[in-house]
């Protein structure tokens, strides 16, 4: 209802009042004063999410790649910092529109399709249909079905920003110290799985003489543990292809499988008992301090938690593994999105051409690679040394002009190796990467979120969520999922997989 409200709002905003930019803000967020536009320049007024640190004398607007990009581009691009938290963002952007403080250009999070829609319905959006033609770089930049994603009534009204060539999300890791010294092989599938996260629990594999280890460790994310329903080919929450159509995965038989399953290993404790209040900090302070040797989490685990677990622990040596094998034969862990973000323009910005200008000059690989590796003096020999052929980032630098990032507004198809390399070539990212990609389940379901799903589907998740932790602590018996199914369909759920199905039909 909320959403609605702010977008009747930012109608009213719209049919009334001319462009007035976006204001300056003395909030918290903003992190630094806009420089003045320089002469001939058409300026753009950007709205983006905030976080990051700049050196002293320095801020979003006033540094060397912001200099650089207009003098590149010939587009005085002025960005004003938002929160640094999504929903955050969110609500700081709804309360700009609705006060008629309208950014020419800004970017939301993949997450929130439901509110592009809501907002190109009323007319709030530029509809980029024809205009990006004169564009070749921008349009070739996007993988032709993440369209699909900003695509309302049959108009494009938003630019998938890929996830830099990289849709990786999971890997499963696991101590292989701990196996050598319990004698103990990597496991493959689900029932080794299971013996060797038993082991772990029970033989005291960090040798201290106390039961302080842990099985299978998860947090209160479903998506940190997705190996386990992996193992039965279904994610919580996404789409799969069934009978030549697409159905939620989240009500199919093999769900209530994988739904039994974890909670007998809840029942017996292998899956530590904690996780229904566990965070993801919590989760990763178990890895770093030693307590859990084999978990789930991020293909850049080497450089965080798993980093931090061999300082603590100079013997602990970690390998990646595939996810284990199902009875059925199945194995995986989610998939990810092939964009992260969409880059919106408002119906009412007054230098579309500039925009898409400057995006399309972000889109060629060569000019990306100035915000990474740097450019002139901030290039060789400053952001990086080249090593036996090979670059390597100086991190102190990396560090401190990591904004620099911030300013890509297009990211690449391809997977950028060569920084991954840089990043440490000891981390393995790119085998991190691709291992990763290898077992990832896909959501079937590419599209912009239907009229049903904009109506039901976040209560839909609330139940899913509910049910499915009730189900696996033991307070609801497993049998209670045939319930679940009867009021996810009854909840809208009907209607969400006859629009699903028809716009499935429409895009064979």
């Amino acid at each position: 209802m909320r959403a609605k409200f702010i977008s009747i709002l930012l109608l009213a905003s719209l049919a009334g009042s001319a462009l007035t930019g976006c204001a300056s803000d003395k909030g918290k967020e903003v992190t630094g004063k806009n420089a003045a536009p320089a002469a001939g320049q058409p300026v753009v007024k950007a709205f983006i999410m905030g976080g990051a640190k700049f050196p002293d004398g320095e801020d979003i607007n006033n540094n060397p790649w912001m200099t650089m990009l207009r003098k590149e581009t010939g587009v005085d691009l002025q960005i004003q910092y938002g929160p640094a938290a999504a929903d955050e963002y969110m609500n700081k952007l709804n309360l700009m529109l609705a006060s008629g403080d309208i950014p020419d250009l800004f970017v939301i999070p993949s997450a929130n399709q439901s509110w592009l829609m809501d907002n190109a319905k009323l007319g709030a959006i530029m509809k980029l249909d024809g205009k990006l033609d004169a564009y070749s770089n921008l349009k070739n930049a996007v993988y032709p079905e993440t369209w699909d994603a900003v695509t309302y009534d049959g108009g494009i009204y938003g630019i998938p920003v890929l996830a830099d060539g990289n849709s990786a999300t999971d890997n499963v890791y696991i101590r292989k110290d701990w196996l050598d010294k319990l004698k103990l092989d990597v496991p493959k599938t689900l029932d080794d799985y299971i013996k060797v996260a038993k082991a772990f629990k029970d033989q005291d594999p960090d040798g201290n003489g106390k039961a302080d280890t842990l099985g299978l460790i998860a947090y209160d994310n479903m998506l940190a543990w997705s190996n386990l329903f992996g193992a039965f080919g279904v994610i919580p929450g996404y789409w799969m292809e069934k009978n030549g159509t697409l159905v939620p995965a989240d009500i199919q038989p093999e769900m209530k499988d994988a739904l039994a399953y974890i909670h007998q290993l809840f029942a017996d404790k292998v899956l530590d008992n904690e996780w229904p209040i566990t965070k993801k900090a919590a989760y990763e302070e178990k890895v770093a301090n030693g307590k859990a040797g084999l978990y789930e989490s991020s293909w850049a685990a080497a450089r965080s938690e798993i980093q931090t677990s061999k300082q603590n622990d100079p013997n602990a040596d970690w390998i990646a593994i595939a996810p284990p094998v199902g009875p059925g034969g199945k194995q995986g862990v989610f998939g990810g999105a092939r964009y992260k973000s969409i880059a919106v323009i408002s119906s009412k910005a007054q230098n579309v051409d500039a925009i898409l200008k400057l995006l399309d000059w972000q889109a060629v690989p060569e000019n990306r690679d100035k915000f990474v590796f740097g450019f002139d003096q901030y290039g060789e020999n400053f952001m990086y040394t080249k090593k036996d052929g090979a670059i390597e980032l100086n991190f102190d630098n990396h560090n401190k002009y990591g904004y620099r990032q911030q300013l890509m507004l297009m990211q690449p198809k391809e997977l950028n190796e060569q920084k991954m390399e840089a990043l440490g070539p000891q981390f393995k990212l790119n085998d991190m990467i691709k291992l990763s990609n290898q077992y990832g389940i896909p959501n079937a379901f590419t599209g912009a979120p239907t009229p049903a799903m904009v109506e039901n589907q976040s209560a839909l998740d609330k139940l899913r969520q509910e049910t499915f932790t009730k189900i696996i602590i033991g307070d609801l018996p497993v049998s209670a999922f045939d319930g679940f199914v009867a009021s996810y369909k009854a909840k809208g759920g009907d209607t969400i997989m006859k629009e699903v199905a028809d716009w499935y039909t429409n895009k064979k």
